[in-house]
């Protein structure tokens, strides 16, 4: 029986993705192709068929993340998390779980971030969605893919930047782990340094951001 051949645009109709993301797939090496004598990109019938079979298979786990409560000009943790759903759904990807939580990026205890790596050591899910890297981590993220990745987890971006509108949560972020730092290298004679970064934050704080935002145990503690 002869082989059938799909356009790439159908192919990527049926898969429910553009085709910009075929064609990175073929770069990837997870879906072949062949030319034809015309130079078109042709997929055959049975390889869309275990492209469809292999992306149904897989669990998707949804991780969003804020540093601080929702303001004027800030994005709510509810909005991240339904970008990330449409997403997904747009994907006709089968989310099992979505992790969310209001926590600064250089925290490294986070409670929702801990039943995600816990998810991942089970084997749970294959995929993990996150709007871009500094919403796993603001630092050490080169670490968390290596360790998703030894329990068969890829991470997927829907953004490989950051937007301008998180700007302010980021200085915010680093001055945490600033004052984190000042604390460990000078313990108690860093309290005046700590006190003036605090400073800074409020004066960067926006009026709608409740002063429980700012309280972090790491800094507190450090």
């Amino acid at each position: 029986m002869e082989e059938k051949y799909l356009s790439i645009g159908k192919v990527a109709k049926l898969l429910g993705v553009s085709t910009q993301t075929i064609r990175r797939w073929q770069r990837e090496g997870k879906i072949q192709e062949l030319r034809s004598p015309t130079n078109r990109r042709l997929y055959s019938v049975r390889e869309v068929r275990r492209i469809m079979g292999v992306r149904h298979a897989e669990s998707v786990v949804i991780y969003a993340r804020v540093s601080f409560a929702a303001t004027k000009d800030g994005e709510a943790l509810a909005q991240q998390v339904e970008r990330l759903k449409r997403y997904a759904e747009d994907h006709g990807y089968d989310v099992i779980r979505v992790f969310q939580e209001q926590a600064s990026g250089v925290n490294e205890n986070r409670q929702q971030l801990d039943h995600l790596l816990n998810m991942a050591e089970q084997r749970e899910f294959q995929r993990l969605l996150i709007e871009y890297p500094d919403r796993l981590a603001r630092t050490g993220y080169r670490y968390l893919e290596r360790f998703f990745a030894d329990f068969g987890v890829k991470i997927e971006s829907t953004h490989v930047m950051e937007p301008k509108a998180s700007q302010q949560e980021l200085a915010l972020d680093l001055l945490k782990l600033i004052s984190v730092f000042s604390g460990r290298l000078y313990g108690t004679h860093s309290q005046d340094f700590y006190q003036k970064v605090k400073n800074v934050m409020r004066e960067m704080k926006k009026p709608e951001v409740t002063e429980d935002v700012w309280h972090d145990d790491s800094i507190d503690n450090a």
